[in-house]
């Protein structure tokens, strides 16, 4: 098993596993763009030619001068959860954003995966408040 960066190649495995958390109509998007205009860090986790796990990080660069990350995404394939492939990518997106230079790293979760999250090193801080647009 191992973890690397997603490649184009990828995108229809994770679309796959986006859709175990929420459906989008991928039929619907043109992969070539939404490829060039994503500007995250990728990673897959891939056993035996097969994506298992995904997740990605945002580094958002401050006015100050320093860089904050987000990890974003989240997903195991359905067969694969509770085996360790996700606290594998966690790990990953972690050393990638202290890489980055990131002084924190933030992510939103369900409260059920609250304890998962507390396993891998991260403290529950802060209420998140959020707005939708309605007109897409």
């Amino acid at each position: 098993m191992i973890v690397r960066d997603i490649k184009f190649k990828d995108m229809d495995s994770v679309y796959e596993l986006l859709n175990q958390l929420t459906f989008v109509e991928t039929s619907l998007v043109d992969k070539t763009k939404a490829w060039e205009e994503f500007n995250c860090q990728g990673l897959v986790v891939e056993y035996k030619d097969k994506i298992i796990g995904y997740g990605s990080l945002v580094v958002e660069n401050k006015i100050r001068g320093y860089s904050s990350g987000q990890i974003e995404d989240v997903v195991i394939s359905e067969e694969w959860r509770g085996k360790g492939v996700g606290e594998k990518l966690i790990k990953a997106l972690v050393e990638r954003a202290w890489d980055k230079k990131c002084y924190r790293l933030s992510l939103f979760c369900k409260e059920e995966l609250v304890p998962f999250y507390k396993k891998n090193n991260f403290i529950v801080n802060n209420v998140v408040m959020k707005q939708w647009n309605d007109k897409t």
